[in-house]
C-alpha cells in the first residue's frame, strides 16, 4: 500500500456564492452538535412533542459524538447537517401524528424486489430502469426527504426541499452528477431513509465518523428495518405499488439476515463488477460527496477504509447467500451495459412477470434518456486512493473465485 503524505489531501475549492455563505455562517463551523437542542428545535418546528419508540437517540449521540470529534466542517456543511439532522427528526414526529390520527397506514407491505451489489455496479441504472416499468414502485428523492405529511392536510413539502437540496448539492459540488446523477424525482436508495433513526451507512459516504462507523457495524439492525418498514408504508399509503415494491442499496448487504426478518418475501437481484473499477469508482463518489460538508479530503484515507468495508459487505452477503442461495438472482454489470433491456426481460422472467411489446418500449425510452456520460465522463483510477489493482483483487479474492464469470 502507498504510505500516506499530505499528497493524499484533496484541498476544495468552492465558487463564490459558498464561500461568501461560509462567511455568513462562520459561527456554526466551531459549535458541538448538541443532541438536546436537535429535540428541541424539532418539537418547537413542528410544534410537536411526541417521537414515539426513541431507540434512534443513542444511535443520534454516537453519530454527533464522532461528528463532533472527527469531522472538519466548512461553515454551511456544519449549518446543513444540523438541518438535514432536524428535517428527520420534524419528519418523525409528524409520523407519530400521523399514526395516531390513522392507523391503518401500517399496511402489509406488497412483495419487494431488492437490488443490491457493491457500489458502482450499475445499480442505480437498473433500479431506475426497473422503475420507469409498470409494475415497480421505487422510492422518489424527494419522498426520502419528506416520507410523510407536515400538516393536517396531508401536504407534503418534499418535492420543494428535495429540489432545493439537489440544487445545493449541484453547486457545492459540481462534479457529483457526473458521477450520480441525483434530481427531485428520481429514485434513490429507501437506505438513507434509514438516516431518520441515524443508522445508515450513507452517513459513512459523506462524513469521516471512524468511531461511529465501527459501533455501527456490532449494532442488531432489525429495529431499524422495522423503523425503515414504517417509512416505506407511509409511502404506499400516498402511492401504492401495482405490483412490487423497488428497493435497492448495498447497505443491506451487511445485514442481510436482519433484512430479511423484516422483510422475509423479498427477491434480491445481486449485481456484480470488477471490484477494482467499482471500488475506484465509489471513491471518487466519496471524495466528491465530502465536498458537501467539508474543505478536504483524505483520498488514502477513503481508499483504505472503503477497501475494508466493502469486503465486509460482500463477506456478509456471501455468508447470508451460502444458506439461501435460490433467493438470488444475478446481474452482470458487463451484460447490463451491453444489453439493458435483454437484462430487464430475463428478470422479468425471474419474477414470473409478463413482458410486452410495451415494456420494450418503456425500456428503450428510458434508455434513450439516461445514456452514460449525459453529464460528463467519470475518470477515475484506484491508485488514486493509494491502493493498487493487485491489493484489491487480492483482498476479493474468494468473491473473484466465485463470480469470476460474471466478472470477467
Amino acid at each position: 500500500m502507498v504510505k500516506p503524505s499530505k499528497k493524499n489531501i484533496q484541498k476544495f475549492s468552492f465558487p463564490t456564492g459558498i464561500n461568501i455563505l461560509n462567511g455568513l455562517f462562520k459561527s456554526y463551523a466551531d459549535k458541538d452538535i448538541l443532541v438536546d437542542r436537535l429535540l428541541d428545535t424539532a418539537r418547537k418546528r413542528s410544534g410537536l412533542n411526541d417521537f414515539g419508540d426513541e431507540f434512534f437517540i443513542i444511535p443520534l449521540t454516537k453519530l454527533m459524538e464522532d461528528v463532533n470529534e472527527h469531522t472538519n466542517f466548512h461553515p454551511l456543511g456544519a449549518f446543513l447537517l444540523r438541518n438535514k439532522a432536524i428535517i428527520n427528526l420534524v419528519n418523525r414526529l409528524w409520523s407519530q401524528h400521523w399514526l395516531k390520527k390513522d392507523p391503518s397506514i401500517l399496511k402489509p407491505i406488497p412483495p419487494k424486489v431488492m437490488i443490491t451489489g457493491l457500489q458502482r455496479t450499475g445499480t442505480t441504472f437498473l433500479q431506475r430502469m426497473l422503475g420507469h416499468l409498470p409494475e415497480f414502485r421505487g422510492v422518489l428523492s424527494w419522498e426520502i426527504v419528506n416520507p410523510v405529511p407536515k400538516s393536517d392536510k396531508k401536504t407534503y413539502y418534499g418535492t420543494y426541499e428535495a429540489r432545493l437540496a439537489h440544487m445545493a448539492l449541484n453547486y457545492l459540488s459540481p462534479e457529483f452528477k457526473s458521477i450520480h446523477s441525483v434530481r427531485h424525482d428520481s429514485l434513490e436508495e429507501e437506505v438513507v431513509m434509514m438516516d431518520h433513526a441515524f443508522v445508515s451507512s450513507a452517513t459513512q459516504s459523506v462524513l469521516d465518523v471512524p468511531n461511529y462507523a465501527q459501533w455501527l457495524e456490532q449494532q442488531d439492525q432489525t429495529r431499524a428495518y422495522q423503523d425503515l418498514e414504517m417509512w416505506l408504508q407511509f409511502l404506499l399509503w400516498r402511492e401504492p405499488a401495482e405490483k412490487f415494491l423497488l428497493l435497492k442499496s448495498p447497505h443491506h448487504m451487511e445485514y442481510m439476515d436482519m433484512f430479511m426478518s423484516v422483510f422475509p418475501d423479498t427477491k434480491i437481484i445481486h449485481t456484480h463488477r470488477e471490484p477494482e473499477k467499482t471500488l475506484a469508482s465509489y471513491c471518487s463518489m466519496v471524495v466528491a460527496g465530502r465536498k458537501l460538508f467539508s474543505d478536504h479530503a483524505d483520498t488514502h484515507e477513503i481508499g483504505r477504509y472503503w477497501l475494508q468495508k466493502d469486503v465486509r459487505l460482500v463477506d456478509k452477503c456471501l455468508e447470508y447467500r451460502s444458506r439461501n442461495e435460490e433467493k438470488f438472482y444475478d446481474v452482470a454489470y458487463k451484460d447490463l451495459v451491453a444489453d439493458p433491456i435483454f437484462t430487464a426481460q430475463k428478470i422479468y422472467e425471474h419474477l414470473g412477470t409478463e413482458w410486452t411489446a410495451k415494456h420494450t418500449a418503456l425500456a428503450e425510452e428510458f434508455c434513450e434518456n439516461h445514456k452514460k456520460n449525459k453529464f460528463g465522463r467519470h475518470i477515475y483510477n484506484i491508485e488514486d486512493y493509494g491502493l493498487t489493482a493487485d491489493e484489491v483483487n487480492s483482498a476479493f479474492g474468494n468473491y473473484i473465485d466465485q463470480f469470476r464469470d460474471q466478472l470477467y
